[in-house]
């Protein structure tokens, strides 16, 4: 890992392809995107967000809020990020066993709690724009930063 490496929630990413009113940090989300592609920033995630991305966009698409030849692309522009993942063959019991633990810690999802202990190992940041799941572990765990705070946080470290 670099030193400036930051672990993504897919959350973040889904604000580049799905984006309706509500998405707020769609153009956030692109800079932070624009970094990893340009080699200044490079980001990680656990396994899990190779198949979290693309349902997240295959869910657009059947509520009508992404036409099936832009989910497509969308797809394969998620691909050619190439971003670093956490969880092979050889790993990925012990860190869904972690995963677990923690999730019970924290009252949370497993599969939320992947990026946590992501993270975690690499002892980096963790950005979101799961609001439920900030709201959740923000009093507990330092590392974890609400997108529309990646800058500032970004800034001061």
């Amino acid at each position: 890992m670099n030193g400036d490496s930051w672990v993504i929630d897919a959350s973040v990413l889904a604000q580049l392809y799905i984006v309706d009113e509500d998405e707020q940090f769609t153009d956030l989300a692109k800079t932070i995107v624009r970094r990893h592609t340009d080699g200044r920033l490079e980001l990680v995630a656990p396994q899990f967000i190779l198949y979290e991305v693309p349902s997240a966009i295959h869910r657009a698409v059947r509520r009508r809020r992404l036409a099936l030849h832009d989910a497509r692309l969308a797809i394969g522009h998620f691909f050619n990020l190439q971003l670093h993942t956490l969880g092979t063959e050889d790993s990925l019991s012990d860190l869904i066993q972690f995963a677990y633990d923690r999730a019970t810690q924290l009252n949370c999802h497993v599969y939320d709690a992947l990026y946590l202990v992501v993270a975690e190992v690499l002892d980096i940041p963790f950005i979101t724009a799961d609001r439920k799941l900030y709201r959740q572990v923000r009093n507990e765990l330092d590392y974890v930063v609400w997108i529309a705070d990646f800058e500032s946080y970004e800034h001061h470290q």
